[in-house]
């Protein structure tokens, strides 16, 4: 039970301290689900690219801002 409640803190953590994250986590994997569900059988194969290259833009994405939001920090605790 105590691994059911730590996977929940986890995901709770997630969703406070960066929601936007966790709901382009959320997104990409019901996109991932659609299209698994939609296409056709021979292009299967490549839903787990689709979702590699989602997740890999959300965490690029977010990486930039969050530097944008450091150096803004930095910028406003230097003047």
């Amino acid at each position: 039970m105590s691994s059911l409640t730590s996977i929940a803190e986890t995901i709770w953590g997630l969703v406070v301290k960066d929601g936007s994250l966790a709901i382009g986590i959320i997104v990409a994997l019901g996109v991932t689900w659609l299209a698994a569900t939609v296409l056709p059988e021979p292009a299967l194969d490549q839903v787990g690219w689709l979702l590699l290259a989602m997740l890999v833009v959300l965490v690029v994405l977010n990486l930039r801002a969050a530097g944008l939001r450091a150096r803004r920090h930095v910028s406003a605790a230097g003047h």
